[in-house]
């Protein structure tokens, strides 16, 4: 997306501002709500003014959109501010884009493009191509490929190239139209490479490569498309590219296509001289304008007509003998492509190729590749038969297809006709004396009046045509070896697996092979394959070969293969976990991220794991259609309880409604669940792209009704453990209006409590926010509501303040109103809200504000030695003594507190450390070890410093280990020890990121960036402390800030960066001065020296 003015581009900023534009301009000239704005912009994370931010980002784009005129001049022709404003306007419900459509390239193009399917359709060729020609010139590449990370601008894109395709269609219309098929073949050969699947654009290219005299390139790409149909789709190709097909196989498309009239039509339009005037009328001009262009469009869709292709007419037989194709003809390819990455099956191709070595040798073997649709048949068959190109056995395709009309032994007529064109003289001897039992096969070799229909053909009629198909193909392998590829047998129809019968009984010892694939879930649903193909499989000469999902390792390989490039473990992890393998799943979640450019996007994990793909969908809903519909009622029940299935569950759920025993057991052999291999009554979806499917597909208030049922079936056990406290407050979630709130509200409340306990913090969080919906639906006079409101509200109070520390706005928000609930519930000050509370004010440095409430919880201390108050009131007092550097004061304090925390924790350190978010022994250590080092008292704050590192191990919780390692890297920083920083440094950044502890990352970000840049990034290090204190004052945290801005000074020092050092401690004796911190400013710290050294000698010292 780019904007010019003029001649030149406009700067239109970093890519939210970016998509901020693009947002308004999908919405050219109406109005975007400010909800909608700041939900697409920030997703489901906005930051806490986010309307404040989105008033910045418009005022930013106005900015940029109507820039400062040049010396001399004015290019926007009014006021500097009036017209930004003008153009990004301001009503009541949000923004609106002021342009004219004309201003849009995207908005020109698709006029262009509709006024050429307009022309295309009233048959004025000439003047749709040069429409079709001028829109398709203002195309430079994907709309919005930079901003794919925001769904609307996504979807955007994905519309416009599909209008872009559809005028790529049309004129490859227009041009065969006028006779032009080397224009079509210049274009679409690299767009079919692109779009394999879009049936209508390939049987354009096949038309024009036929019209070139390139037959057998036209059948390569058929072929190509055929193939990947299959594999990525599951699905045969359409009736009219099969025509097609058909067609070029008989020469008969110039017969086929073009109704009588057309051609001499297309020859006058080519006789007249094309109309200049089209392409320059009014409404197609390009408008001067000194307004930005863009490159997007409205969201109107283009449709366009897909062209017909006529049946193939009947070639006239030969009555004497069977009818031979011309010598001279060109054979059809019938070489498959050369698949485009692959991944395992080494032992099953070594399997198959043995095969096909054998027989060359002469003793034929048959092969059955087995597997559910996507797993890599077809592939494995594509990657065997590559190298027997021009070489022994020769490979023969044939292929079954799903739909109506197709007549009996259709892979076998496939087969037939193959060697019939590839060895014409060889394949009419041998085929001589069985021309009547091979009609039914090839309808060509008996004169219509004594054709018969296969279905009319008595038993056997039907043996003699499988005996004498059996014959010539026996007969022409002991000339040449022959390798029979029969796909998709699944589709078969009876005859047509009879005759695969007889003929595996006879090849054995003779120069042929056959290697079949077929889906063996749809066997089990049919008992026509059941028998058919089932005695076949069963056959001990039979080799099965099943194919099961691919490694992560061999996931990687595949994604790899198809990137050009290495891949991310998270990306891969992610690609397997959803697809469990399945090759074709794979290559349908790539398309989520749109193609393989999307694998590097720092979000495709999270992508890949949050959407099922349409294909995927598509395949899995025409395995669902084979299930009965008692089997897919209890599935969709499954689905409502997760990807895991309980069966005593599923059983008092479906009461007397079905019987689930049944209907499993159809799910299980159509390999969409499987049970559990070490517990029998739990049932695992074979992919949760199954279970997704199947939910999705149900109906809003079916679903809610499904997940009450299961609520209330859980809550109706006289128990509910441990591991199903979550799956219940799942449910009751869920549920929605089918549950009563206070009924959901206990297990919403105590799942909270279950995931901060597993130190599942943000779990916890959303557990919460949730609980406080439904906290809106109780009853408000009801005496319980308060209550439950108020402990609701400290839970919430302290789990932000773990996760984002506690200066978070919201967090003292809910500390305040749990403490002013007190006057309706009737309690008293709660120490641990009093304690959050002194902390909230301490970290944003309101300092006497804290000291009020540590005083409040040393009165509560002296009439009731609760730990809390006594831990809270040291702890809190004793900081800020420290900080407004009274030492020793502040050391009496501390280590009282180290003293109580030592006492108290022996029996409630669990108790504690949840009111405090730390091990109160760990926060009371941190300062206490800071003041002996700024005493002087090395050897204390050492032993501080180990205990801490003692107590906050690898078993403790996350935020005491993080803790522990920032005080261990701050004081290292302090002794200029760079090793020691950053070991701690980067130690507590991992472990703070893995328990989205956001506060203590940005903490331990500052200690790490100085290290950094102390062992040569000094660029990288001071952005990342820069960073960090970003981030740090986004939750209003000034706590320790003098310091952290001390230890940037240090490293731009370090880094050669004096002037920026200078500002940086100018900065840092404001905080000082501005909240009476003065022990930042203490002659031991290593800033306050360098205050001195570069500001001079009195700067702010102490």
């Amino acid at each position: 997306m780019t904007a010019q003015l003029g001649d030149r581009d406009l700067p239109l900023g970093p890519p939210r501002r970016r998509a901020l534009l693009g947002l308004l301009l999908i919405q050219l000239g109406r109005p975007v709500s400010t909800g909608q704005l700041v939900e697409e912009l920030w997703g489901e994370r906005p930051p806490q003014h986010a309307k404040a931010s989105l008033q910045s980002y418009v005022s930013h784009l106005r900015t940029a959109l109507t820039p400062k005129a040049a010396p001399g001049g004015s290019e926007n022709g009014g006021s500097e501010n009036g017209g930004a404003e003008k153009l990004v306007r301001h009503v009541a419900s949000g923004y609106v884009l002021d342009l004219d459509e004309s201003q849009v390239d995207a908005y020109r193009f698709e006029q262009l493009v509709a006024r050429g399917h307009r022309l295309q359709r009233e048959r004025e060729f000439p003047a749709a191509r040069a429409l079709l020609t001028e829109a398709l010139g203002l195309w430079r590449g994907l709309p919005y490929a930079d901003l794919t990370s925001y769904g609307a601008l996504a979807t955007e894109g994905a519309r416009l190239e599909q209008v872009r395709l559809s005028a790529v269609e049309a004129r490859a219309d227009t041009c065969l139209a006028l006779r032009q098929p080397e224009a079509v073949v210049a274009e679409l050969e690299r767009e079919a490479g692109r779009y394999p699947l879009r049936e209508r654009l390939v049987g354009q290219l096949m038309t024009a490569l036929y019209r070139l005299g390139r037959q057998a390139d036209a059948l390569f790409v058929y072929e190509r498309t055929r193939t990947s149909l299959l594999e990525e789709l599951g699905i045969g190709a359409g009736e009219e590219l099969q025509a097609l097909h058909g067609a070029i196989m008989r020469q008969e498309l110039d017969s086929a296509n073009g109704a009588p009239g057309e051609a001499e039509r297309a020859r006058a339009h080519e006789r007249a001289p094309e109309p200049a005037a089209v392409a320059r009328t009014p409404e197609t001009e390009t408008p001067k304008t000194e307004a930005p262009k863009t490159g997007t469009a409205k969201t109107a869709t283009a449709t366009t007509e897909t062209p017909k292709t006529a049946t193939p007419n009947t070639a006239t037989p030969n009555t004497e003998a069977p009818h031979v194709a011309n010598p001279s003809a060109e054979a059809p390819n019938t070489e498959a492509p050369k698949p485009r990455g692959f991944a395992g099956r080494e032992a099953e191709l070594l399997e198959l190729r043995s095969l096909a070595a054998d027989a060359v040798g002469g003793d034929g073997r048959v092969a059955a590749v087995l597997g559910e649709a996507g797993i890599g048949k077809t592939r494995l068959l594509l990657e065997l038969a590559g190298p027997l190109k021009n070489q022994e056995p020769d490979v023969v395709w044939g292929r079954c297809f799903a739909g109506q009309g197709v007549p009996p032994y259709w892979p076998w007529a496939q087969v037939l006709r193959q060697l019939s064109a590839q060895h014409p003289a060889a394949f009419g001897a041998a085929a001589t004396r069985f021309g009547v039992a091979l009609a039914p096969l090839m309808p060509e070799l008996l004169p219509s009046a004594e054709q018969q229909s296969p279905q009319d053909a008595g038993a056997q009629e039907r043996f003699r045509t499988y005996d004498a198909v059996c014959e010539v193909l026996l007969a022409l392998a002991d000339q040449r070896p022959l390798l029979l590829l029969l796909e998709d047998l699944h589709w078969a129809d009876a005859p047509s697996l009879d005759l695969l019968r007889l003929l595996t009984t006879r090849q054995h010892g003779r120069p042929l092979g056959v290697v079949m694939t077929a889906r063996e879930t749809d066997i089990g649903t049919n008992p026509m394959l059941a028998q058919k193909l089932g005695e076949v499989l069963r056959d001990p000469r039979t080799e099965p070969l099943r194919l099961s999902g691919l490694s992560e390792a061999e996931v990687g390989t595949l994604v790899r293969g198809k990137a050009g490039s290495e891949v991310g473990t998270a990306v891969t992890r992610a690609l397997h976990e959803r697809s469990k393998g399945n090759p074709y799943f794979v290559s349908q979640l790539l398309s989520l991220l749109g193609g393989t450019e999307g694998l590097h996007d720092p979000h495709a994990a999270r992508l890949l794991l949050a959407r099922v793909p349409s294909g995927v969908r598509e395949v899995l809903r025409q395995r669902f259609a084979t299930l009965p519909a008692e089997a897919l009622l209890a599935l969709r029940t499954c689905a409502v309880l997760g990807t895991e299935v309980d069966l005593r569950l599923l059983n008092e759920i479906a009461g007397e409604e079905l019987s689930t025993r049944a209907a499993i057991e159809s799910a299980v052999r159509a390999q969409l669940l499987q049970a559990d291999a070490h517990q029998p009554d739990l049932l695992h979806f074979t992919h949760a792209l199954v279970q997704e499917t199947l939910y999705e597909e149900l109906a809003q208030d079916q679903r809610a009704r499904l997940h009450a049922q299961v609520a209330r079936t859980l809550l109706d056990r006289s128990y509910v453990p441990e591991k199903d406290v979550e799956q219940l407050a799942h449910h009751a979630w869920e549920a929605g209006c089918e549950l009563p709130a206070k009924t959901a509200l206990p297990s919403l409340l105590r799942a909270a409590e279950q995931a901060e306990h597993r130190l599942a913090y943000e779990q916890a969080e959303t557990w919460l926010r949730r609980a406080t919906c439904l906290l809106r639906e109780l009853p408000a006079d009801s005496r319980a509501t308060p209550e439950v409101d108020q402990r609701l509200q400290i839970q919430l109070g302290q789990i932000l303040a773990t996760i984002r520390g506690y200066g978070d706005a919201e967090a003292e928000v809910a500390f305040n109103r749990s403490r002013e609930l007190n006057a309706v519930t009737g309690t008293p000050d709660r120490p641990s809200v009093l304690w959050a509370l002194c902390a909230a004010h301490l970290v944003t440095g309101r300092y006497e504000e804290s000291l009020a409430f540590s005083g409040r919880l040393r009165e509560i201390s002296t009439r009731d030695p609760d730990p809390i108050a006594v831990l809270g009131a040291a702890y809190g007092q004793g900081i800020v003594l420290h900080v407004r550097g009274q030492l020793p004061a502040a050391l009496v304090e501390l280590e009282r507190g180290v003293s109580a925390a030592d006492r108290f924790c022996s029996g409630q350190g669990s108790t504690l450390a949840k009111a405090f978010q730390h091990d109160p022994r760990v926060s009371c250590r941190s300062y206490n070890a800071f003041t002996h080092w700024l005493l002087g008292d090395q050897e204390t704050a050492m032993e501080r410093r180990e205990e801490l590192l003692a107590l906050a191990g690898r078993d403790s919780r996350p935020s005491d280990r993080a803790f522990a390692l920032y005080v261990d890297a701050i004081l290292a920083g302090l002794e200029g020890d760079v090793d020691r920083a950053q070991w701690a440094g980067a130690l507590g950044v991992e472990v703070a990121a893995e328990a989205g502890l956001r506060y203590w990352r940005a903490m331990l970000d500052v200690c790490l960036g100085w290290a950094s840049a102390y062992t040569g990034d000094g660029t990288a290090g001071i952005a990342r402390i820069r960073a960090a204190l970003a981030e740090l004052r986004t939750t209003r945290t000034l706590f320790r800030l003098p310091l952290h801005l001390g230890f940037l000074a240090q490293a731009q020092q370090h880094a050669g960066q004096l002037a920026d050092a200078q500002v940086t401690l100018r900065s840092l004796i404001a905080e000082v001065e501005q909240r009476n911190e003065h022990v930042y400013l203490n002659p031991r710290l290593p800033a306050a020296r360098l205050c001195a050294e570069l500001l001079g000698p009195d700067a702010g010292l102490r």
